[in-house]
Parts: C-alpha cells; sequence; structure tokens
C-alpha cells in the first residue's frame, strides 16, 4: 500500500465518524430541548399551583388556617427550589408573563 492510498482509507474512515458524530450530536440536541421543553411546563405547572394556593387562602373562609398556612408556605420553597433549576435546565428564552397565562389557560381547557 502507498502513502496514497493510506491517506485516502484514512480520510474515508475519518468522514464517516464526523458523518456519525454530528448526527448524534444532532439527536442529542434534539432529545435535550424536548426534556427542557417538558420542564419549562412543570415550572409552569408548579407556579400556577402555588398561585391557585395563596387564591385559596386568602379566600375569608380560609383565611388563617395554620394547615394552609403551612403549605401556602411549603408551596413557596418548593417554587423557589424550582426556580433555581429551571435557569439551569431551560435552553431557550424565558417566558413572558402572558406566555405563562395563555399556558396556563391551555392546560386548564384541555380535558
Amino acid at each position: 500500500m502507498t502513502w496514497f492510498s493510506i491517506i485516502c482509507v484514512a480520510l474515508f474512515l475519518s468522514a464517516i465518524l464526523n458523518a456519525f458524530l454530528i448526527w448524534y450530536c444532532a439527536r442529542l440536541v434534539r432529545e435535550l430541548l424536548g426534556v427542557s421543553s417538558t420542564l419549562e411546563g412543570l415550572f409552569v405547572d408548579i407556579e400556577s399551583f402555588s398561585q391557585h394556593l395563596s387564591g385559596v387562602y386568602e379566600l375569608e373562609m380560609f383565611y388563617g388556617d395554620q394547615t394552609l398556612e403551612n403549605l401556602l408556605s411549603h408551596a413557596r420553597i418548593l417554587t423557589k427550589e424550582f426556580d433555581k433549576y429551571e435557569l439551569l435546565f431551560s435552553l431557550k428564552e424565558p417566558l413572558e408573563e402572558s406566555e405563562i397565562d395563555r399556558f396556563t389557560r391551555e392546560e386548564e381547557t384541555t380535558p
């Protein structure tokens, strides 16, 4: 085998390896975007739950109830904890308030 044929074979193998790695990286990015989108929905749900719980606690009938107060405190702590992870896992721009409201309304109307 001549040096030229050895270089051609190495170049061919390198091209195949590079094509595979590009395909694999593209597949990983798509998967990561899917996970990020799912987590974004989870973060919106947690925030919506916390807001709903605050609304229930502010009702005259439940105002001052110790169990609901503890639950509300726990929801706030959980929301703050999830906010830390939201910055870590979010690959897109943060949702604006209007988008969060639209996302929440869509979930409420879905059976």
